[in-house]
């Protein structure tokens, strides 16, 4: 027989984190009192506190003393039918955001880069570091590729801008007017999960967006956005009649 050596603290967040991903527990809903959390999962109230405190970090509950913890809206959605950043979805659902350790640098295209750019593999290429931060919190991992006649002197500007699309049209006249995205799922990798403070394993948003302005492709970016904190939404009309 296999122990589970997961701490009982970890399993009790867990449990609790599906439940309220799955609508168990309803937004705004309180989540039951410590007490009977403790015999729901046979823990002492010590490990009660350590698994919402996880919970609280993450941005899914909020907990005041005496009042209980209550289940936030943890939901940021964007809308996928426009083109806009990040930050602009965020800014707009109130949240207030800035960005941390940012690097710029210029490197040589991968392979992949490259083929999204349509330039050659090797070409020097602008790579934009950064954590996005949302009320205090890490929500996502940006590297933005950029093609380097476009924007002179960035490097200059590391740590003085929050929103990318926004700074490249006030300092180069490059309006972000066109995109295209590719979207699909991964799970945290150990440096993903200690950069954005959550488990190793945590379902992210793996975001691939080629970037236009009047029609030259400007840049593209890869974003690793947090599951648990944000969604997309598309508006879609019609169908495509059968063959005959």
């Amino acid at each position: 027989m296999v122990l589970d050596k997961t701490p009982a603290y970890v399993r009790v967040y867990n449990t609790l984190r599906g439940r309220i991903l799955d609508g168990d527990y309803a937004l705004g809903e309180l989540l039951p009192p410590e007490p009977e959390l403790e015999k729901q999962f046979l823990v002492s109230r010590t490990t009660v506190r350590k698994a919402v405190e996880l919970l609280s970090r993450e941005g899914l509950v909020e907990a005041k003393q005496g009042r209980g913890t209550r289940v936030l809206d943890y939901h940021t959605t964007q809308n996928i039918n426009e083109v806009s950043s990040l930050s602009e979805t965020l800014e707009r659902k109130g949240c207030k955001v800035y960005c941390k350790n940012m690097y710029i640098d210029t490197v040589p295209a991968s392979a992949r880069v490259a083929g999204e750019l349509h330039i050659q593999p090797g070409d020097p290429v602008i790579l934009i570091q950064r954590l996005q931060i949302a009320d205090d919190l890490p929500i996502a991992i940006f590297k933005n590729y950029l093609i380097p006649d476009l924007v002179p002197g960035i490097q200059s500007y590391s740590g003085k801008f929050s929103r990318l699309y926004d700074f490249l049209e006030e300092q180069y006249g490059l309006l972000i007017d066109a995109a295209r995205d590719r979207i699909s799922a991964r799970s945290a990798t150990f440096e993903e999960a200690s950069m954005l403070d959550v488990p190793v394993g945590t379902a992210l948003i793996y975001l691939v967006r080629v970037c236009y302005s009047s029609g030259r492709i400007v840049g593209s970016d890869h974003c690793r956005i947090l599951g648990s904190r944000y969604e997309f939404e598309v508006q879609m009309t019609g169908r495509r009649p059968k063959a005959q």
